[in-house]
């Protein structure tokens, strides 16, 4: 358990290579417990993920989002490299997740860094299924028939909602970014191995309630900007910053911590320390296929680009206050003919109301 009392600075993590059935996956910013990030650099190096939060809370990410997530560092960070055709996939929101497994649900973002020209997507359904017709498509293996399909391109980002089914073919690498939740579904999976049990009905059958079987409208947005906003979503808002020139970033106008993947290229990340009189600049290097995070008390830095074509994917949370979608906040607080002892008016008189109660 870390000890020591010292100012934050920008961590660099252990990559942890995941091998899968259709390639691999780097996770590279993870409090997941099975897959708990190691500290790379600094003074820190050696603790985990967990450590960090454990020990440092609100320092690291933030007090809002330290009082909506606790100890739970919110957001996963992986960078995958997909040479065959992937299992169908589905993800729970976070009332099923936490209700049924104790857990985030799962929103997710897909940033395209290569994609081979027979690589395809399949994203949500072409038109309206019903549960029977998915079941049988995924038990007889043409589920992939029902599902929209388009031909990824690179810099294209696609962000995917709970309960959306999807799937790849080709070779593609891919940023992904999600809710910190392993919570996956698998429909359709055709890499269960001769005599393992096969779980898809399983998981179909508890899938089931939360698909969404109506016809999916993918849109696709593009923007030139140096700072374009491609998600903004309570569990994270994620921007893609075209990095050419230098620039300087506050963290107070975020209240969250901040991760940077980067996409491609190579950045620094220097930090003024020292006071106003003698300001000297730390220097952090991020290259391409790597994440960093810089804690939420670290007050301002500066992006530099190492590279001509430097892409990074700049992640932050800001989470919201769930609204109950019974309240109507319109509705007044007050019924016609009821004796509030002047609350409806401003003047409660406490005294007054207890003797009147006791007298009731």
């Amino acid at each position: 358990m870390i000890m020591e009392k010292k100012k934050l600075y920008p961590f660099l993590f252990k990559p942890e290579t995941v091998e899968r059935p259709w390639g691999s996956e780097v996770w590279t910013v993870a409090d997941m417990g099975v897959a708990d990030s190691e500290i790379a650099n600094g003074w820190l190096s050696g603790n985990s993920m967990s450590d960090l939060m454990e020990t440092y809370l609100e320092r690291v990410v933030g007090e809002n989002v330290y009082q909506f997530y606790g100890r739970q560092f919110p957001v996963l960070v992986k960078f995958a490299d997909i040479c065959k055709p992937t299992p169908v996939f589905v993800h729970p929101d976070d009332s099923i997740a936490m209700e049924r497994y104790d857990a985030l649900g799962k929103a997710k973002l897909w940033y395209v860094t290569e994609a081979s020209s027979d690589a395809k997507i399949y994203l949500g359904f072409k038109c309206d299924v019903t549960a029977q017709e998915f079941f049988d498509k995924c038990m007889d293996g043409s589920i992939l028939e029902l599902m929209n399909e388009f031909t990824p391109v690179k810099g294209q980002h696609i962000l995917i909602e709970p309960g959306t089914v999807h799937a790849t073919t080709g070779k593609l690498k891919l940023v992904c970014i999600s809710e910190a939740s392993e919570v996956n579904f698998y429909p359709y999976n055709p890499y269960i191995a001769e005599g393992e049990e096969d779980t898809g009905m399983i998981h179909i059958s508890e899938a089931l309630d939360f698909i969404n079987f109506k016809k999916y409208e993918f849109l696709s947005t593009d923007s030139s900007e140096v700072i374009a906003p491609l998600v903004d979503r309570p569990e994270f808002n994620v921007s893609r910053i075209n990095l050419s020139d230098p620039l300087h970033i506050y963290t107070e106008k975020f209240g969250s911590f901040i991760v940077y993947a980067c996409a491609e290229g190579e950045a620094s990340v220097q930090v003024p320390v020292g006071d106003s009189g003698d300001k000297k600049m730390e220097n952090y290097v991020l290259k391409c296929g790597e994440a960093m995070l810089i804690p939420a008390e670290l007050p301002d830095f500066y992006l530099v680009p190492r590279d001509r074509n430097t892409i990074l994917l700049e992640v932050v949370t800001n989470p919201g206050e769930d609204v109950d979608e019974y309240i109507d906040p319109s509705t007044e607080p007050f019924l016609e003919g009821e004796d509030y002892g002047g609350l409806e008016d401003g003047e409660f008189d406490e005294d007054a109301y207890d003797e009147q109660s006791e007298e009731e």
